[in-house]
């Protein structure tokens, strides 16, 4: 073979080997990554924000099926549950780890240090020890939080204003939740600035529920606060049935409470936080490193107000009141 015919040999095999590597390296690159995602409520109550998370996946070209899966897991308010159900998820080594809240991120944060963690409506990750602090949380966790923390006192005031004749409330949570916990401590404080007396009704399983009622019933409560937890939001519809029977109105943690019938909420946008959060797990599988991306506060909160619910119980709402909702459901 000739000096000529030797090199266009060469440069021929050389174009034959990249054709059949760069097929191979395409495919390598659009490795579909699984994302685990577990709640403490159940897939009913957390429908609106996985769809949610799922329009910020698309707005950021990620389509799933083909670039990603999803593998949830739901404790369905059981709170014992979670702790083998978040190991199993964190066994089976998904790419990157979404959740909501303080209580379900320190139980996945306890089963890994290296898998990253995105949390969309965490109440207090730095209060809590999740995080070293909001510019830089370090380890493997970061995502949003729903400042419901700072948001109690507000909720309280609001309730307040609504019904200024209101003196004496129950207050519906579970000790066994962090973020509960916390706005119970909150509301116990914030209560007598007010002029409100607090009956407390704990709630850690969903038969704690009914005698929770019952107690209130009993004390000759007007209203009701209900804090949020993974028990009361997975029975979402059967605390605002049981208050609609009652006729004793509440103010919620979640809008998802006053589109099931709840007289009133106010909270960060929770499916808004959720489509933002898709943005983290954007950055993270393409290589950025969870605990330097900063954690992030809302941006958009909702004073909801159902009037059906309210004419229902007979309840008449300030036009004033009426006029600062950001969301009046007729």
């Amino acid at each position: 073979m000739s000096q000529v015919g030797r090199r266009e040999f060469l440069l021929a095999l050389g174009a034959a080997s990249v054709s059949v590597s760069l097929p191979a390296f395409g495919q390598q690159e659009r490795r579909v990554r699984r994302i685990g995602i577990f709640f403490l409520a159940t897939a009913q109550a957390t429908a609106a924000w996985l769809a949610a998370f799922r329009q910020g996946m698309a707005a950021l070209n990620w389509v799933e099926g083909r670039d990603y899966t999803i593998d949830a897991r739901y404790a369905n308010g059981v709170m014992h549950a979670m702790r083998g159900l978040s190991a199993e998820l964190v066994a089976s080594q998904p790419d990157l780890l979404l959740t909501p809240s303080d209580e379900a991120v320190r139980v996945l944060a306890q089963s890994t240090k290296t898998i990253p963690i995105v949390f969309a409506v965490a109440q207090d990750p730095v209060g809590n020890a999740i995080v070293a602090s909001l510019r830089r949380p370090g380890g493997n966790v970061t995502g949003l939080t729903s400042m419901a923390h700072d948001l109690t006192a507000k909720r309280l005031q609001l309730l307040k204003e609504a019904l200024p004749r209101i003196t004496h409330v129950v207050l519906l949570f579970e000790p066994d939740h962090i973020g509960s916990a916390t706005q119970a401590k909150e509301v116990e404080t914030t209560a007598p600035l007010l002029g409100l007396r607090v009956t407390p009704a704990e709630v850690r399983q969903i038969a704690d529920i009914e005698p929770a009622f019952k107690r209130g019933a009993a004390s000759g409560a007007q209203g009701y606060f209900v804090a949020r937890g993974s028990v009361i939001h997975g029975q979402s519809q059967a605390i605002v049935d049981r208050l609609l029977h009652s006729k004793v109105p509440a103010i919620f943690e979640s809008t998802e409470f006053v589109e099931a019938g709840g007289l009133m909420s106010y909270a960060a946008d929770h499916p808004d936080n959720f489509r933002r959060a898709a943005t983290y797990v954007d950055k993270i599988l393409k290589g950025a490193k969870p605990g330097e991306l900063p954690i992030e506060q809302p941006t958009k909160f909702e004073l909801a107000v159902n009037l059906k619910t309210a004419r229902t119980m007979g309840i008449t709402i300030p036009q004033s009141f009426l006029l600062r909702a950001t969301r009046v459901i007729e």
